[in-house]
């Protein structure tokens, strides 16, 4: 499951967090929004060579690891996570639309009807698109 390139990918993330907290710290980037963001790509990035690690050296990781991945059960509660997401946000969304309506927000409720549309648009497109393949 891990290969070189994911390990070389992870210490990418690690070295751009890296460069982003530190411009932020010289100052060379206004906001210290970017130091948030690189501090978070480095950790997470840390976090992933850790993995990659541990899954290179310790077997009963990488047996748990690869079971994890390959199993039906995860792949069937994954994809059914992903389908009650779905569900989930569209319904907020729109119930946000309407709020967002009746207190006069307009421009939130211009980004969330916005948002509605693309995900029910994506969903019909990968509709098509699986309805033919499968």
């Amino acid at each position: 499951m891990y290969n070189n390139r994911r390990l070389a990918l992870s210490i990418f993330w690690v070295v751009i967090g890296l460069v982003l907290v530190g411009l932020s710290i010289a100052e060379k980037l206004d906001s210290s929004m970017y130091a948030g963001m690189g501090g978070a790509l480095a950790a997470v990035g840390a976090l992933q060579v850790i993995r990659n690690l541990q899954y290179r050296r310790n077997e009963e990781y990488r047996e748990k690891v690869d079971t994890e991945v390959s199993d039906e059960r995860n792949r069937f509660l994954r994809m059914k996570s992903w389908s009650w997401t779905g569900y989930i946000v569209v319904l907020v969304e729109a119930i946000g639309v309407v709020v967002a309506m009746i207190l006069g927000k307009e421009t939130v409720q211009l980004v969330l009807a916005y948002s509605v549309c693309l995900l029910v648009g994506v969903y019909w497109l990968s509709y098509v698109v699986l309805s033919r393949k499968y």
